[in-house]
C-alpha cells in the first residue's frame, strides 16, 4: 500500500471502540485483538493522499474519525470522485479479492485518523465468522449501489440535476445534517458532479439566489430541501 511518510500514532484498542463500530461489532474480543495488532492508526492533514492508483494494496482502509474522497485520477488534474467517506468507513473492500492494486486513490477531505489494516488478517476473518462477513458483503454492496447511482446521474441529469443530488448526498450519507461545514473545495465538487470548477461555482450561486441554499464562511445550509429534491428528479 501506498502511503504518504507519517509517524504511527498512539490509538485505542479497537474493543474499546466496539460500540461505535458497526462493521467490527460481530467480532470477539480475541478476533478484535488480531485486528489491533495487523492495523497501523496514522493521522492525515487535510490533501494528504492515503493511498494512490496503481500502487499495491496490502491493506483495507478504515476511517475512525474525519472524511476522504475516493477517485479516479484523469489526464491534466481532470478527476473523477467516486465516493465519499465518513466515520466508521471500511474503504478498499473491492481489493480483498481483486488484484490487490489499488484502481483509484484515497484522499483526506479533511483532518482523518485512519486505520490501515492488513487484507490478509480481513480474509481470515471473513472465513471464520459469517457475521463479520455478512457485515463486510453489506458494506461492499451499499458501495457498489452508491457507484450505480452516481454512473447514473453524471449520464442522465444536467449540472443543477448533478449537484442537487451531490448535495442531498452530502447531506443524508456523509454530514448527516441539513446545516454543515463543507470541508470539500469547490474543484472537489466539480469532481463528484462531473462539471468543470466555474460550472460548480455557477450552480452554487444560483441555488443561492433561489434561496435553495447559504452559504455562511464555508457552513453551507439546506434552505429547501424539498426544492433539491425535486431538481435531483427532474434536473
Amino acid at each position: 500500500m501506498y502511503i504518504c511518510k507519517k509517524k504511527k500514532m498512539d490509538s485505542e484498542d479497537c474493543i474499546s471502540c466496539r460500540s461505535t463500530t458497526n462493521c467490527f461489532g460481530s467480532l470477539s474480543d480475541e478476533e478484535l485483538r488480531i485486528i489491533d495488532k495487523s492495523k497501523v492508526a496514522v493521522n492525515f492533514k487535510k490533501g494528504e493522499t492515503i493511498a494512490k492508483q496503481g500502487s499495491f494494496a496490502s491493506g483495507l482502509v478504515y476511517v475512525k474519525e474525519g472524511m476522504v474522497k475516493l477517485y479516479k485520477e484523469g489526464k491534466n488534474g481532470n478527476n473523477l470522485i467516486l465516493n465519499i467517506f465518513g466515520n466508521d468507513e471500511l474503504v478498499g473492500i473491492s481489493s480483498l479479492y481483486g488484484d490487490n492494486v489499488f484502481h483509484y486513490s484515497i484522499v483526506a477531505i479533511e483532518k482523518s485518523k485512519i486505520y490501515l489494516i492488513e487484507l490478509s488478517v480481513i480474509k481470515e476473518l471473513i472465513q471464520s465468522n459469517a457475521k463479520f462477513a455478512t457485515a463486510v458483503l453489506q458494506r461492499s454492496n451499499r458501495n457498489t449501489l452508491r457507484a450505480y447511482n452516481q454512473m447514473y446521474i453524471l449520464t442522465h441529469k444536467q449540472l443543477n440535476g448533478r449537484m442537487a443530488a451531490a448535495l442531498i448526498f452530502l447531506s443524508k450519507e456523509v454530514y448527516l445534517s441539513t446545516k454543515f461545514k463543507l470541508t470539500l473545495s469547490r474543484k472537489d465538487l466539480a469532481d463528484f458532479t462531473g462539471m468543470s470548477t466555474m460550472g460548480a461555482i455557477r450552480v452554487l450561486n444560483s441555488f443561492k439566489l433561489d434561496n435553495i441554499i447559504s452559504d455562511n464562511k464555508g457552513v453551507l445550509e439546506i434552505l429547501d430541501f424539498k426544492a433539491l429534491l425535486v431538481i435531483a428528479k427532474v434536473g
